[in-house]
């Protein structure tokens, strides 16, 4: 189903709106009475920003052992840490 609305009422009432949208629902945004933008729902998608986990990602490192090698932390210090 599509709503149309002007802006200043979506402006008062947006979670309601939002909330349409998330049924399902389209709203067309008119201003002066002129459609001038279409808010409508996201194709699903798993949600999974819960978990963080993403599998396009792969790790080619050891996770556990230090990031940077020992002997290179003194560079990080900068002249003042060297020793």
């Amino acid at each position: 189903m599509t709503h149309t609305v002007n802006v200043a009422v979506l402006k008062n009432s947006l979670s309601e709106f939002l909330g349409k949208v998330q049924s399902g629902d389209s709203i067309l945004v008119c201003s002066r009475n002129k459609p001038v933008a279409k808010i409508t729902p996201l194709a699903s998608r798993p949600n999974r920003s819960t978990t963080g986990f993403d599998p396009t990602v792969q790790i080619h490192a050891d996770l556990e052992g230090p990031a940077i090698p020992p002997e290179d932390w003194g560079i990080l210090a900068g002249p003042e840490g060297a020793r």
